[in-house]
């Protein structure tokens, strides 16, 4: 019996990770998911297929280890003061189911990265990641060309996979001009194109970071089709992404360590990129995205965030009601845009305060984690980065759970 939950508990880990990418899911439309009569996705609790299978692993997993509560261990200070910030923060949130919902979720994450940092030592995991990773790349970056190649999504499986329903002429769908043509943005099976490049770069630089190079039994990379393979495939895939930030860092990334060969590589991306590239794009397009006011909408969004931060400082407005409380903060902007601030240090201290922020610090410091070995720095620098101009490492569960893997990674 022990072996047979051995085993279901290593596939339900394997299916767990390969489904990261993925977001089918159903959505529950309460009252409290509208904000001024419109429906807010972010807003909607969702049950994901990688929910339902990431219970099934979590249970497996603490039945194996002859998991028990202990009330000394549950019941210390530390968890005492946590709880009594949790509530806090529920207490003086507008919508309070949004709230409970949220932190809910944070939970899910916590207890994710816990149990993959306590096992995540043992050979099979990192034997687990050297193929899921690459699932990853390869599954995203194909069905990204072919949706740019058909001018839509793809449906059939790749909806339950959860790729929206889309077209060139969808309203608010992400495009780029190539040789004065407008085309899609690659979007996967993500919600916008911004959070499948920052999933795929990370998951680029993970994969290069895992010891031992990934489908090689003789031990040289340069003799490695297998990884050279994925390499190239997670380049293209960004660049099909669109996302400007991430080109900029694929490009810093590339010429880390400089060489001659590496030089040539980004000298070819650079001049590729301006001959497909239209520019009849003003400078303020490339910064602020292809939307013409991106930049605007953006700065407006941080505005308010910051706004909320100075008359909420210590506990926030509750984590999860940024969308709530953002009429009261924009009315007076000249753009109206119902998103979360694109800057996940200002959105995580309007949501959860001060109090909230030295909490995760504080169990992230005891944690111990090796942010600072050469592998993971740069990985970590990418991810503030592109967090300073997006939202989706905290908002979108595909990046969420990355990040989770990330840090115990």
């Amino acid at each position: 019996m022990k072996d047979f939950e051995k085993k279901l508990e290593k596939w339900l880990l394997i299916l767990f990770l390969l489904l990261i990418p993925t977001q089918l899911g159903k959505h529950f439309w309460p009252s409290s998911s509208s904000v001024l009569g419109i429906r807010i996705d972010y807003l909607s609790p969702v049950i994901y297929l990688v929910d339902v299978v990431w219970l099934g692993w979590i249970l497996v997993k603490f039945s194996i280890s002859n998991f028990r509560f202990s009330t000394k261990k549950i019941f210390t200070f530390e968890n005492l003061i946590c709880f009594l910030i949790v509530v806090l923060n529920i207490l003086i949130a507008t919508n309070k189911e949004i709230a409970i919902y949220r932190w809910i979720r944070i939970g899910q994450w916590w207890i994710t990265f816990k149990v993959l940092k306590g096992g995540y030592r043992d050979p099979p995991i990192q034997k687990i990641l050297k193929r899921i990773i690459p699932c990853w790349i390869i599954g995203e970056t194909l069905l990204g060309l072919a949706q740019i190649i058909s001018g839509q999504n793809l449906g059939g499986i790749f909806y339950w996979l959860g790729e929206r329903r889309f077209n060139f002429n969808t309203i608010g769908i992400a495009q780029m001009s190539v040789m004065g043509e407008g085309i899609l943005r690659a979007y996967g099976t993500f919600s916008h194109p911004n959070s499948l490049a920052g999933f795929l770069l990370v998951s680029w630089l993970m994969f290069q970071s895992l010891p031992n190079p990934p489908f090689d039994k003789g031990g040289s990379k340069t003799k490695n089709i297998g990884y050279w393979m994925v390499w190239w495939m997670g380049l293209v895939g960004i660049i099909i992404s669109g996302s400007r930030m991430v080109w900029l860092l694929t490009g810093i990334t590339l010429i880390k360590g400089v060489n001659i060969k590496k030089i040539l590589l980004v000298g070819f991306l650079v001049m590729g990129l301006g001959w497909i590239i239209s520019w009849n794009y003003r400078v303020s397009d490339f910064v602020g995205g292809w939307d013409i006011n991106g930049l605007e909408k953006r700065l407006n969004l941080n505005i308010a965030a910051m706004g909320m931060i100075r008359e909420n400082i210590m506990l926030g407005v509750g984590v999860g009601n940024f969308l709530v409380k953002l009429p009261q903060y924009q009315w007076q902007r000249q753009f109206f845009w119902l998103q979360p601030a694109h800057n996940i240090f200002l959105l995580a201290l309007a949501e959860i305060g001060v109090l909230g922020i030295m909490m995760w610090g504080y169990k992230f410091l005891n944690c111990k984690l090796n942010f600072l070995i050469k592998e993971n720095r740069w990985i970590l620098i990418v991810i503030i980065l592109t967090g300073m101009v997006d939202h989706y490492w905290l908002t979108l569960p595909q990046n969420s759970w990355l990040l989770a893997v990330f840090f115990a990674f």
